[in-house]
């Protein structure tokens, strides 16, 4: 749990950077930043049982967080330098299990999660300039929120492995349409 502590200071930053920088680059790798900390915080939030978060969840957020370290890095590096060329490339995409089968806990995160980013993202969208969101914008929002429904609609108390299961996969389909929404709304251009 010390490893993760350390870990989660990397980006912690990217809660406040990317309501700061105007949409572009910068903003988009601040958006990375931030889906990737807020995903590892809620999960280990949602799991942790006296100091202790189970292997795989510890696993994840690890990865999730040094990703985010790396993309506020380069956030801090584009908003400094919005020339800046040569920047590593960095993976494009939420970490994902390697199992299709979440704990409760799991689940618990995954939705905090999604229902954190979907605040975010239609805030991102009512606040856009001149010429508003477009169709497409809206409909990643609706898709959102049909994945949030259709959670809702599985969430029962102690759900068997199929239910988990289902409620895992319209967690992950949720969370990958919100990151690419937030990344589109980050940097339209």
């Amino acid at each position: 749990m010390r490893e993760l502590g350390s870990l989660r200071c990397l980006a912690i930053d990217a809660y406040d950077l990317v309501g700061d920088l105007p949409r572009g680059p910068a903003r988009l790798a601040a958006w990375n930043a931030y889906v990737l900390q807020t995903y590892a915080d809620k999960l280990i939030a949602a799991d942790e049982s006296d100091g202790c978060v189970p292997r795989e969840t510890a696993t994840l957020a690890a990865a999730a967080y040094k990703l985010a370290g790396h993309y506020l890095e380069r956030a801090r590096q584009l908003a400094s330098e919005p020339t800046a060329l040569g920047l590593p490339k960095l993976p494009d995409a939420l970490p994902h299990w390697h199992t299709p089968i979440r704990s409760q806990k799991q689940l618990v995160g995954m939705r905090e999660t999604l229902e954190a980013l979907r605040i975010h993202v239609a805030y991102d969208l009512a606040c856009l300039p001149a010429g508003g969101p477009t169709a497409g914008m809206k409909a990643g929002l609706a898709a959102i929120d049909a994945k949030l429904e259709s959670v809702d609609q599985l969430w029962i108390a102690r759900p068997p492995d199929e239910i988990r299961g289902g409620i895992g996969t319209a967690l992950t389909t949720g969370l990958d349409a919100a990151y690419a929404l937030g990344k589109l709304l980050a940097d339209p251009a």
